[in-house]
């Protein structure tokens, strides 16, 4: 069984080209049946690369999107992979489509794996894990502001934040009380 990798996707680029990924990817999706039988449903990343005519056998496509948008000319959509973002699928979005630049944001916990390659598009710099189950993406100041409430201390810094938080989960037994605290880093 694999980890799974949330990727949140912005994607620019001229408007033809957005509009006939965007139909491309609604079609898909709305089918009553897939192209190909899998696990995936519709909305399975290798329906979109038989749909783009290579065969999804070539590709590691192992995954879904959703929360298809197109918005103020920008497309956006989620996907959830095993182990990875679909690189391939990516490059042969690309490929198919010239204009089309895409930015993301991906994390995978199981690996550690906290990247992303617009602070235009995603602007959050940190993900505040509580193990009792809140999740928050914040920037950096968002992210002392959330510790100085948490803590009741105003930190002059990430580092001064961040050593408090280490001291916390040392004392902590029990795991509910832990707070992980993972940067997103910036990748080409």
């Amino acid at each position: 069984m694999p980890n799974w990798c949330a990727t949140r996707y912005a994607c620019i680029g001229d408007g033809n080209e957005l509009q006939d990924l965007y139909d491309r990817m609604k079609r898909l999706q709305q089918m009553k049946e897939p192209l190909k039988p899998n696990g995936f449903g519709t909305a399975w990343l290798g329906n979109l690369v038989e749909d783009l005519g290579v065969d999804f056998n070539t590709v590691q496509c192992r995954g879904s999107w959703d929360d298809l948008t197109l918005e103020n000319s920008v497309l956006r959509f989620s996907t959830e992979t095993a182990w990875y973002r679909c690189t391939e699928v990516e490059d042969l979005i690309r490929e198919k489509y010239p204009s089309i630049e895409i930015f993301f944001i991906c994390e995978e916990p199981g690996m550690c794996i906290y990247e992303k390659n617009s602070d235009v598009y995603f602007d959050e710099e940190y993900i505040v894990d509580y193990s009792a189950g809140d999740t928050f993406y914040l920037s950096e100041a968002e992210m002392l502001s959330e510790l100085s409430d948490e803590f009741g201390v105003d930190f002059a810094d990430i580092d001064e934040a961040l050593i408090l938080v280490e001291e916390h989960n040392d004392k902590e037994e029990n795991d509910d009380d832990q707070i992980y605290i993972h940067k997103f880093e910036l990748v080409d």
